[in-house]
């Protein structure tokens, strides 16, 4: 799946618009201390390679794990077209995604009905989520209040008051490889990591944060797509506002975020929790 959808959206980098799904933790750190329990893994029966993890995501409610639209709809589609049953697909929030003893089981998968496969890299609408068989227990992340980033930005709290040219730092966690330096060997192991993150700009729908080595700042790239972006607090909360959905083709520069913090995604994931059985 990670190659499916990388070959996918491969040719808008080659049309100057960089939207390679994101998957991979890099420059970043395992999450050992279990410090981000609501977040886990997507894994699903691949044909050829066997159980494989392929997206992140994060618990919202008991029953509901929110990821990138990206995601569901290609689980959809290889549902739809008979190579993948509901039976074969699974969340594990576990530090290790496939460790077969903590799969939880799926009842749904839902994409964000206007996702149309970045037809408009502006606003891809890049949101979806999977419905949990049994309500899991434990904290679902805080999701923001409409416009928290915007709020933030407004009172100066993503730049640095001293250096204008130092943007606030974002925790990103998601499950994949690790990126060696230099690019571009990535090494899978499937397991639970935490990076920061530096803001650079905020658009509309989206998220923009920077990912350099040489500056010790990590970020995401290939196998981490649908993972958390979080701000923390002062008083230590961390608040759910981004959800990882592309980056540059090398992983090495840069990540755009899908907006919690909108209407798109928070009347998505109201409808949806209304609608639970």
């Amino acid at each position: 799946m990670r190659k499916k959808v990388f070959v996918l959206l491969a040719v808008l980098v080659l049309l100057a618009v960089a939207v390679i799904p994101a998957a991979a933790i890099t420059w970043g750190e395992l999450d050992e201390d279990d410090k981000y329990p609501n977040v886990g893994a997507l894994v699903y029966v691949h044909p050829e390679h066997g159980l494989w993890q392929t997206c992140s995501g994060t618990l919202i409610d008991h029953k509901v794990f929110l990821t990138a639209g990206h995601c569901t709809a290609l689980l959809e589609e290889l549902m739809g077209a008979g190579d993948l049953s509901i039976e074969e697909i699974w969340v594990n929030f576990d530090q290790d995604a496939l460790n077969e003893v903590t799969l939880l089981n799926v009842e749904a998968v839902i994409t964000h009905p206007e996702y149309d496969n970045f037809a408009d890299p502006s606003n891809p609408y890049d949101v979806g989520v999977l419905i949990l068989s049994e309500p899991v227990t434990g904290n679902p992340a805080e999701l923001p209040e409409d416009g928290f980033l915007d709020g933030l930005k407004k009172t100066g709290e993503l730049r640095d008051e001293d250096n204008k040219w130092v943007g606030a730092k974002f925790t990103v966690v998601g499950y994949g490889g690790t990126l060696d330096w230099p690019p571009p060997d990535i090494t899978y192991e499937d397991r639970r990591q935490v990076a920061e993150s530096e803001f650079v700009a905020l658009v509309p729908a989206q998220l923009h944060l920077s990912q350099h080595a040489v500056h010790d700042i990590g970020g995401t790239c290939f196998g981490d797509s649908g993972g958390p972006v979080f701000w923390t607090e002062e008083d230590g909360t961390k608040i759910l506002v981004g959800i990882t959905s592309w980056g540059d083709a090398q992983c090495v520069a840069t990540g755009y975020y899908y907006r919690v913090d909108i209407p798109e995604t928070l009347d998505f994931i109201e409808d949806v929790i209304a609608n639970l059985p």
